[in-house]
This record gives structure tokens, sequence and C-alpha cells, in this order.
């Protein structure tokens, strides 16, 4: 306690150039702070981004250029029982056509499936329900739309039960929306924009469909499976999707031939997480050269601080003081001095990430392990750069430490 303070004793008397000294740790700290924070931020969105994309689904296909077999869809339930741990399972159809009401007439993407890929809907039902297995088995002409798409083809998302023409090549069918999926305000609110300029016509629309009704009515060929997706919980992806694979090879017999690919967006995420680990550590290292400024600054003011109380250190070493009492004292001070500009640092940093906040689309994360990390950083950089003028006052000779005016 004693030495503490004798360090901030010593700093108070010395204000100005304490604080000079500082500046080159505080613009350190502060810049590996805003920096990590925006890493850390980005790595947030790209995972959440991804997490709405997969819908925790994971895509396991067979490779063409392997095996020319193929599931059909019992094959799908087969595996259903199999694997328990599947929350759903569904093959996949894609098409595009035209929705053609009495108001408009615009692009489709069609996507049919299995009752499963309701999953694919991260935000649930804004009204009706989502097609059932009956509606499947008999192909019905059915849809689930999503609130934006129904504004952009009705001018409202109060759409259950109505119905619509939709065209598939030279085929037709009369279609009926059982079901509308919540999106989100800013989509909506586009979609109302795109009503009011009457510029609907350069709208995409998506529905979801039972895929007998594209096998079916409009003569799609699905019944070949060689694609489809199965969800599961959170953390168990990874171990679901093998199990997958090896019921699958086991139904196709085409064991140890690499046939059965997983596709999933957990590896995706993280490539891109290592990606943005390696730019985010190079630039903080980068921004790290002025703590090795800032420490380089501590050790000349320690110095001069050390030539300045040669004669203090003189009058303690006569009456007693043990070399490594006067050790460290002065290891402290500059201990200290870092410590002061690493808080004023990580203030900065907040307040940084916070001004760079207001023009980004995600919003940077303060890691406490992060704000840790740099607090420990800003103490070894003073107790380092400290070691050589603490070392130089305490192995002065007391007798010609006194000589010194």
């Amino acid at each position: 306690m004693e030495y503490l303070k004798s360090a901030i004793s010593s700093i108070k008397q010395n204000k100005g150039r304490t604080f000079l000294t500082m500046l080159g740790i505080i613009i350190g700290i502060a810049s590996v702070i805003t920096i990590l924070s925006i890493g850390n931020g980005m790595k947030s969105y790209v995972n959440t981004s991804l997490d709405e994309m997969s819908s925790g689904g994971v895509t396991i296909n067979l490779d063409p250029k392997k095996t020319d077999r193929y599931l059909n869809i019992d094959d799908l339930e087969k595996i259903r029982d199999v694997v328990p741990e599947m929350l759903g399972i569904t093959n996949s159809i894609s098409a595009n056509g035209e929705a053609v009401t009495d108001k408009q007439q615009l692009e489709v993407g069609i996507t049919g499936g299995l009752p499963d890929i309701a999953r694919e809907n991260t935000k649930g039902m804004f009204d009706g329900r989502f097609f059932r297995q009956d509606d499947v088995e008999s192909g019905a002409a059915v849809c689930v739309i999503s609130q934006e798409d129904a504004i952009l083809l009705f001018n409202t998302d109060e759409v259950v039960d109505k119905s619509f023409q939709l065209n598939i090549g030279n085929k037709s069918s009369e279609c009926s929306i059982v079901g509308v999926t919540r999106s989100d305000e800013e989509d909506i609110k586009n979609a109302r924009e795109a009503v009011r300029k009457k510029e609907q016509a350069y709208n995409w629309c998506t529905i979801q469909v039972p895929y007998t009704l594209l096998t079916g009515r409009f003569g799609l060929s699905g019944e070949k499976i060689t694609s489809f997706k199965i969800y599961t919980s959170p953390g168990i992806a990874d171990e679901t999707a093998l199990k997958v694979k090896s019921v699958t090879e086991n139904l196709i017999d085409v064991r140890g031939e690499g046939a059965v690919q997983i596709q999933s967006f957990a590896s995706i995420a993280g490539a891109y997480n290592n990606i943005l680990n390696i730019v985010t550590l190079v630039v903080a290292l980068i921004a790290a050269i002025s703590l090795l400024v800032g420490g380089i600054g501590v050790m000349n003011i320690m110095t001069v601080t050390v030539t300045e109380r040669t004669r203090e250190i003189g009058i303690r070493k006569s009456l007693g003081a043990k070399t490594s009492y006067i050790l460290i004292q002065f290891l402290t001070e500059s201990a200290v001095i870092t410590l002061i500009g690493g808080m004023i640092g990580i203030l900065m940093g907040y307040l940084f990430t916070r001004i760079v906040q207001l023009f980004m689309s995600f919003p940077p994360v303060i890691s406490p392990m992060d704000v840790l990390m740099v607090v420990t950083i800003s103490i070894a950089d003073g107790l380092f750069f400290g070691i050589y003028p603490a070392r130089k006052a305490a192995k002065m000779d007391p007798i010609e430490a006194l000589r010194q005016e």
C-alpha cells in the first residue's frame, strides 16, 4: 500500500508529463478495444444471418459423380424413424412461375416439400396454418406465402382463403392460400411502398407448396430424391447429420464411397469466423504497435524520473532501504501509470465503438474477456518497460547518489 501511495503522489506532482506518457497507452488500448469489438460484432452478425438462412437445417446431398442411386419419400420416413434426434426432414423441389391475381401478375419462386419445411420460417405464422400431411398426400393446390409477398400480390396481408392462378411453364392451377408467414417490419414497409408506387412487378415473390402439387398437376420430376434437408436442435446438428449420413449410405448401399455429403451452415459459419478472427487479430496487432510505443514512452519517462530522484534514492538507501524496495517502488509507479492509461483507453474505446455503431449495420460487441485482456496487457506493459529504470534506481550506489545535486 505504501508503494501505491508513493506512486500516486509522484504521478500527481507531474500530471502533464504523466498524461503525455499515458497517451500512447490510451490510444493503443482504445484502438484494440474498438477493433476487437467490431470483429466480435461482425462475427455475431454473420452467425445470426447464417442461422436465419439455415433455420437450424442441414442439407444432405448425393454426389452424382460417385453414385447414380437415389432415395424416395419412403426412405425419408425410414430415416426419420431411425434418427429420432431430428426435428424434421423434407425433400425440396424448386420451380419458377407466375402468380396471377385480379390486380397483379408477378414472377414467383415455388418451393415444394413436406410439412417439416415449415421450419424454414423462423419468424412463425402471421395468419392461418402451414400445409399438412393430408395436403401432401392429396396433392392439394394450397400454398403458404409471406406477409410482404401477400401485400405485393393482393395489397393486403389478410389473404388466407384467397386464391390466385399459378402458372408453371404451359400448365396452370388455381392455388389457395392457407397460411401467411410473418415478415420483418422493414420488408413489410418496403412492400407497402412498392404498392404505393405501383412497382410490384419489380419484386420477386416466393411461396411454399406440397411437393406433390408440383410432381402431380405440374408434372415436375421429384420422386427421385438426391438432396434433402434435416432439422435439428441447436448444438447437435453435426452429430445428427453424421447419423443421417450413415443411415443414407446404408439405404442406398454406398458405404465408404463418399457419395453422401453434408452441407451445413455451421461449417460455413466456422470458415467465416476463422477468416474474421485472423483479420481481427492482424488489425488488432497493428493497432497494438502503439502500445509498444507507449511502453517505450513509459520507460523513457521513468528513466528521467529516476535521474531526477537520484538524491532521494541515495537518502533512502543510506537509511537502510533494501534494493528490492526501491525496485518495487518504481515498478509500481510504472504499472500504475499504464493501468490508469489502460482504464482511460477502455473508456475511449467504448466511446469509439458507440460512434462507429452509428455508421454500421451491426452493433459492435465489447467482450468482458477483451476488457480483462487489455487491462492485463496494460499492466504488463508498465511492468516490462519499467524494469530497466527500476533496476537502474535499485542498483544505485547510495554514496554516489547523495553526491548528485
